[in-house]
């Protein structure tokens, strides 16, 4: 049995919630541990939110999960952890330690076997043409808690609008940020001072035409979007977020199955 959980973004809601993310993620883990073990756990990118919180105090904070992911590998379950937007600076932390947080390596895309079925996980980010990997370090660096609760709110203003009025008052806002702070590639240009391509051509092939186009996999899941959701057609499932109320994940035995973690009493979806 392979458990694949995506999109946790470890510390942003926890300021807003009654139930914090963290508090609910860990009796799931307990869960995985005690009742269901899985023979493999993959972390399926964004755990972490390392653009919109300070690293060092993420990791404090949810020293809580690092050591029920540990006891997950002392009872024989495998953790893999695949590297998504928010996260994808966790890699260089792990370059300057022994022994990264996770105990375990992380990787851009993992392929597991269950039954004779190949499944690939990757987070997801590589489909979506907004994302570019060399701004994802940069974004790490220049970010701390207060930076992340500003970009949280503008993030909530775009994100949230409802109805016609808020959307015209939406691109009013925006419009008159970009007159006041210039573009958006401008700002990252700001980050990095070297030279960077901005234009950095087509839109990456779909997630169904990923699974066409390597005919050694037979399923990929992935997240990144927050919707939960599985194409049988396309053989792609998205194993949703453990954000705003949401608490999804995808079980696999013979198939991908959504299941919904209802407050710990799991309920396929």
């Amino acid at each position: 049995m392979i458990v694949a959980v995506s999109d946790v973004h470890l510390g942003v809601n926890d300021t807003d919630s009654s139930t914090p993310t963290k508090t609910e993620f860990r009796r799931f883990l307990e869960y995985l541990r005690t009742d269901l073990r899985p023979d493999h756990l993959v972390l399926n990118g964004d755990i972490e939110d390392l653009w919109r919180r300070d690293m060092r105090t993420l990791t404090r904070e949810n020293y809580g999960v690092f050591a029920s992911l540990s006891a997950l590998r002392d009872e024989g379950i495998a953790v893999h952890y695949v590297l998504g937007n928010h996260d994808w600076y966790a890699r260089n932390d792990a370059k300057g330690r022994e022994r990264p947080y996770y105990d375990t390596e992380y990787e851009t895309e993992l392929t597991l076997e269950n039954d004779g079925v190949a499944y690939a996980f990757v987070h997801g980010h590589q489909f979506d043409p907004v994302q570019r990997e060399w701004y994802f370090d940069k974004l790490a660096l220049v970010s701390d808690d207060a930076v992340g609760a500003a970009f949280g709110k503008k993030w909530a203003t775009v994100s949230d609008t409802d109805g016609r009025f808020e959307a015209i008052m939406t691109v009013g806002r925006l419009f008159y940020d970009r007159l006041t702070s210039g573009s958006w590639d401008d700002r990252v240009l700001e980050m990095d001072r070297c030279e960077t391509d901005l234009d950095l051509g087509v839109q990456p092939p779909g997630s169904a035409r990923y699974v066409e186009s390597r005919p050694e996999v037979d399923w990929l899941c992935l997240g990144h979007t927050h919707e939960a959701g599985i194409a049988g057609s396309a053989r792609v499932a998205n194993s949703g977020a453990w954000i705003d109320g949401e608490h999804t994940y995808l079980k696999i035995t013979d198939e991908p199955a959504l299941f919904d973690w209802n407050g710990g009493d799991p309920r396929e979806a």
